[in-house]
């Protein structure tokens, strides 16, 4: 019973295991068909051979027309084409002029950006040079002394300096006290220098107030200098896509004019132009024509790369099942040399018995 089993499991992998072999040809046959360059190279030649032929076939039909005396249509066909011809150069100026537009435009968001950055630069160095000044918020009130204020604040509370100046002036009085007049001097100095450092105390207070008011607008200005130049990378990236956008088309246009030119009915149009310009608009297209083969390599690479994730992966996964039909193989093995070991002893057993 376990012999049947076995052979029906083993039957069973030797299934699935020849079904993704039909599997994996199938996938083989199916990407090396989506990729097959010589095909393409000569569906590619054919083409331009049956191009060929067709405009070759356009110059016998032309050359009978102006046999037959229709020219007019031809008259007709080559102004129609000189009217074509105007208007792409006309749009091939106003593209040239709006990519210097947006040069200009993309260099002064650069400048503007860089001074921004310098001013950002300065404002931090110099909040990184200006000292930590950590000051007490003590507010004055109306007819409280600066000085009764702070001594108030060191913990000084049995000195009142409304009553300490009312007693200087009265020991500075001649009539009423009884001081030399050395000490008077020094009574009226006392009292000086108090009423100048009250002064000076509200002259600090004044000034602390101007520097936080004045830290604040500089946070505020920074703030808005970091919002203006996040608009501002925005701005230049946005511009630099303009100007790519604006680039490529000037140069299908050329590519557009310069073809025009090629063709027989533009043949005498291309002769007004200078070699100099034709020689900038060979150019224009070659770099078109680079552009556009560039393009298509990098979609052809992508595909490609997706293509050979998707091959990998399923190689990897064939593996995985060619490891997985291993161990089940070295399992049915084990259990066959299992199997056998036990007929044996069950035979040598019996025999013994016997």
């Amino acid at each position: 019973m376990i012999r049947e089993e076995t052979e029906m499991r083993f039957h069973q992998l030797t299934m699935e295991y020849q079904a993704l072999q039909r599997a994996y040809a199938l996938l083989q046959e199916q990407v090396g068909g989506t990729f097959d360059a010589e095909k393409e190279v000569k569906t590619r030649e054919q083409l331009q051979a049956e191009l060929i032929l067709y405009q070759t076939r356009i110059q016998d039909l032309e050359c009978v027309l102006s046999q037959q005396g229709q020219d007019m249509k031809w008259i007709e066909e080559k102004q129609a084409l000189y009217q074509r011809n105007q208007e792409l150069i006309e749009k091939i100026k106003h593209m040239e002029t709006e990519e210097s537009r947006l040069k200009n435009e993309f260099q002064d968001a650069r400048d503007q950006n860089e001074l921004l950055e310098f001013r950002i630069l300065e404002l931090e160095e110099r909040e990184r040079r200006s000292p930590g000044i950590n000051f007490h918020d003590i507010h004055f009130c109306e007819g409280i002394s600066p000085l009764q204020v702070y001594c108030e604040a060191d913990g000084v509370t049995d000195i009142i300096i409304t009553e300490l100046m009312k007693k200087l002036d009265i020991l500075g009085d001649n009539a009423v006290s009884n001081l030399s007049n050395e000490e008077q001097v020094v009574v009226i100095h006392a009292r000086t220098v108090l009423t100048l450092a009250e002064r000076w105390l509200e002259n600090i207070e004044v000034t602390k107030t101007a520097l936080a008011q004045k830290r604040m607008d500089i946070e505020s200005e920074k703030h808005v200098f970091s919002k203006q130049k996040g608009y501002l990378d925005e701005e230049l990236d946005y511009r630099k896509q303009s100007m790519a956008q604006a680039h490529k088309r000037i140069l299908e246009l050329e590519a557009m004019l310069f073809n025009a030119l090629q063709q027989d009915a533009g043949a005498k149009m291309s002769e007004m132009l200078s070699d100099d310009e034709r020689e900038t608009l060979r150019r224009a297209v070659e770099q078109w024509k680079r552009g556009v083969m560039m393009e298509l390599r990098e979609r052809d690479s992508q595909i490609l790369r997706e293509r050979m994730e998707m091959l990998q992966h399923s190689q990897q996964r064939i593996k995985e099942l060619e490891e997985w039909i291993a161990a089940q193989k070295r399992q049915i093995k084990e259990l066959e040399e299992k199997f056998l070991f036990l007929f044996l002893f069950f035979s040598l057993a019996f025999i013994l018995w016997s």
